[in-house]
């Protein structure tokens, strides 16, 4: 993974720097130009080509963030598998929702007695904190009959697929 992740930033270095490399031509260019006396500033507008060259740097910047991002996330997703790599935005919820949280991702769905006794809560912690989780929109409760089924909300479980 070292290896790879090395050649994706010296690519998008390069890429950066060509963009850089091509800039500086191009100014270099259009000043031999005013010097020479050959070219007329009145056909040009300065602002127009300095918002072109500025949009054309925001392109650049964002392709290289986009293309490191995809690569080192997806690669570290394979590696440490998606448990490890939901870790840091698990660890923004409470202990115990994420706690709760962890064991549904283990299942598809339980139900909340059975959720509670697994991960040693009572009945009214389980009922308190599947209704702040719901509230956050990570799980969803269906009832059956006198029993609260729990799983994760469609998109939580979609982005974990």
């Amino acid at each position: 993974m070292r290896e790879i992740a090395f050649r994706d930033i010296v690519f998008v270095i390069f890429f950066v720097t060509g963009f850089v490399f091509l800039i500086s031509i191009a100014v270099f260019y259009s000043y031999s130009l005013l010097q020479s006396g050959d070219y007329c500033t009145c056909s040009e507008t300065i602002p127009l080509v300095m918002i072109m060259v500025a949009s054309l740097g925001l392109f650049v910047g964002s392709f290289a963030y986009y293309y490191l991002m995809d690569r080192i996330v997806g690669k570290y997703k394979k590696k440490t598998g998606l448990k490890k790599a939901l870790a840091p935005f698990l660890g923004l919820l409470e202990a115990k929702e994420g706690a709760l949280v962890r064991k549904l991702m283990e299942s598809d769905e339980m139900s909340q007695a059975e959720l509670g006794r697994v991960v040693g809560l009572g009945r009214v912690q389980v009922t308190r904190i599947l209704q702040r989780l719901e509230e956050k929109n990570f799980v969803e409760r269906t009832k059956k009959g006198k029993v609260n089924i729990v799983a994760l909300n469609k998109e939580v479980r979609q982005l974990l697929k």
